[in-house]
């Protein structure tokens, strides 16, 4: 991450905060038309704070901050988000107002936003990872098209590599019926099907498109089936394949042997990471070398290492010590120079690193972190329930591309590929996850909504209607006749009752 050092903006122990939300939205918002942008920073624990980078806090004339400054380091995440409309910030600062309530232990942050994530206290937690990681992809997705202005803003320090990172996608079958063990399961799954999508790269004019599908039937589990469900195909796509040719293309495409030629590394797309890698593991292919996740693709790690001063934020210090230090500031003396001091040596540059050859991305994960609903599901299940529609095999008229209605009960893998990587355009290249997840709250099954706000910056409509753009939830959690854009219901948990 990049040294930079952000004040936050209303909220528990916030550095900017006025006698109401109300007058600290008029500070921010002149008026509505213009969107109010900030940096959402995701701490280890999970919790969410708005943030201006320093530099921008200082040119807005916002007056003296209370405390000293947030570094980098002390997020997660730091991704762009966005506010329409005076309203929406107000009640964006409304969830993030601390509860007052006192109680043992040191104070936290007792937020309707923040209340469950800093229960467990301020260490990284799996909220933390699991939201981080969901806002790395928003931020991959605006670097593709080119959206984010100021790279420095989010502290970011691209791998060399990111320009040439190849998107793919990995779905697989196994028998339904088996009855063996889960360990016996998980260590020679019977796979009847496997296929991998390639997608170009979203830019600021095209979103993300399959570039090809490898759709393979396994030889020797051809005669297998799914009860209940029919088996689909894709035409001249779809092939019986021996389960070691498979194997071959596998390990090409994701294992490549140190000796073999480089390759640019691969973000892969699954659903369900632990079971994706049994199954992969069952065709051989190597995984040790891989990443989880694509925060080290983003903020590519200093070989020098972060700051030393780990401690500059365990705890914030007191507004009378930061005002202490900077009144008594003064020029330090000068040192007593001499022929025999040595000049200092030149920084040695530091040592390459190659790039993994893969940095896996959980949709599945991404899916409940977003919405927070039990695990029992599958690829077609979250599909449905994001509205995402699959690529007809058969162009329309005009050559145009027909989007087909996901079928619950059949089985391929060749369009599971496809819909894991709609799947995860379609929360990657929207808001931010709190207000994303409040908006797909509100809309019910029968509730399309077409106009659902895309991120700040995406790509310009095309003349082919899409209907990955529409939102469909399934749970009936449908809201009253306000602006849809308000997020509100995205913050109720049992373990909030005891901070309210």
């Amino acid at each position: 991450m990049q040294p930079v050092e952000y004040y936050q903006i209303g909220g528990f122990r916030a550095h900017l905060r006025d006698n109401s939300n109300d007058a600290l939205t008029a500070k921010l918002m002149t008026g509505d038309g213009v969107e109010a942008e900030f940096v959402l920073g995701i701490r280890p624990c999970g919790a969410s704070y708005l943030l201006l980078p320093r530099d921008r806090f200082i040119r807005l004339r916002l007056g003296r901050p209370r405390d000293m400054p947030w570094r980098a380091y002390d997020f997660e995440s730091l991704s762009p988000v966005q506010f329409a409309t005076k309203v929406d910030l107000t009640h964006k600062f409304s969830v993030l107002a601390s509860n007052k309530k006192t109680g043992d232990g040191p104070p936290r942050d007792r937020s309707k936003a923040n209340t469950a994530y800093t229960a467990g206290g301020e260490g990284l937690s799996g909220s933390g990872i699991a939201r981080s990681f969901f806002e790395h992809q928003r931020v991959f997705y605006r670097l593709c098209q080119r959206s984010i202005q100021r790279p420095l803003d989010y502290a970011l320090s691209l791998a060399p590599w990111f320009r040439q990172i190849r998107i793919f996608s990995f779905a697989f079958n196994t028998w339904g019926s088996d009855n063996r063990s889960l360990p016996e399961r998980e260590d020679d799954p019977r796979i009847m099907d496997v296929s991998w999508t390639e997608f170009n790269t979203p830019t600021d004019s095209c979103d993300l498109s399959p570039l090809s599908t490898c759709h393979y039937v396994v030889e020797e589990e051809r005669f297998l089936g799914n009860p209940g469900r029919k088996k689909l195909s894709l035409p001249d796509v779809t092939q019986n394949m021996p389960r070691a040719r498979i194997a071959t293309f596998l390990q090409a495409l994701l294992a490549p042997p140190p000796g073999a030629e480089a390759q640019p590394p691969i973000l892969l797309l699954v659903h369900d990471e632990k079971m994706t890698r049994c199954a992969l593991r069952s065709f051989g292919v190597d995984a040790s070398r891989w990443r989880v996740g694509i925060k080290d693709l983003l903020y590519s790690p200093d070989p020098r290492g972060p700051p030393k001063n780990d401690a500059y934020h365990d705890s914030k210090r007191d507004v009378r010590d930061y005002a202490k230090k900077w009144s008594r500031s003064r020029s330090p003396s000068p040192r007593r120079q001499s022929s025999t001091d040595c000049a200092p040596r030149a920084r040695s540059p530091p040592p390459t690193r190659a790039p993994p050859p893969v940095y896996l991305v959980d949709v599945r994960q991404m899916y409940h972190t977003l919405m927070e609903i039990p695990r029992n599901d599958t690829v077609l299940a979250n599909s449905i329930s994001l509205g995402v529609k699959d690529t007809a095999p058969l162009r329309g008229e005009d050559d145009r591309i027909v989007y087909e209605d996901v079928d619950l009960q059949s089985w391929c893998a060749g369009r599971e590929s496809r819909l894991i990587g709609y799947m995860w355009e379609e929360m990657a290249n929207s808001v931010a996850i709190d207000e994303q997840r409040a908006l797909r709250h509100r809309f019910s099954e029968e509730d399309l909504i077409a106009d659902y706000p895309p991120a700040s910056g995406a790509a310009a409509d095309n003349e082919d209607f899409d209907p990955n753009d529409i939102i469909q939830q399934p749970q009936a959690h449908s809201g009253g006749s306000s602006d849809i854009r308000k997020p509100v219901g995205m913050y109720d948990s049992a373990s909030e009752d005891d901070d309210w």
